[in-house]
């Protein structure tokens, strides 16, 4: 939800699938540790990670070359 202009490429992000997974399981993580009040520290770590994580996958996308539906 924090980079909408992605979701053009969302027929191609099957490639990617592994660091998608990888982003969900990160934010579901984090919204937990929101939830209850978790270690802030590690909450800081792991927005971190996402940010990280959508970041390279906004560069896979943007740098895939194809063109938008």
């Amino acid at each position: 939800m924090r980079r909408p202009h992605l979701r053009p490429y969302a027929h191609i992000a099957h490639r990617w699938t592994e660091d998608i997974e990888n982003y969900g399981n990160a934010v579901r993580f984090r919204e937990k540790l929101r939830a209850e009040d978790g270690d802030k520290m590690l909450l800081e770590e792991c927005e971190r990670l996402c940010i990280e994580i959508e970041d390279e996958l906004q560069s896979y996308f943007c740098g895939s070359g194809l063109e938008l539906p």
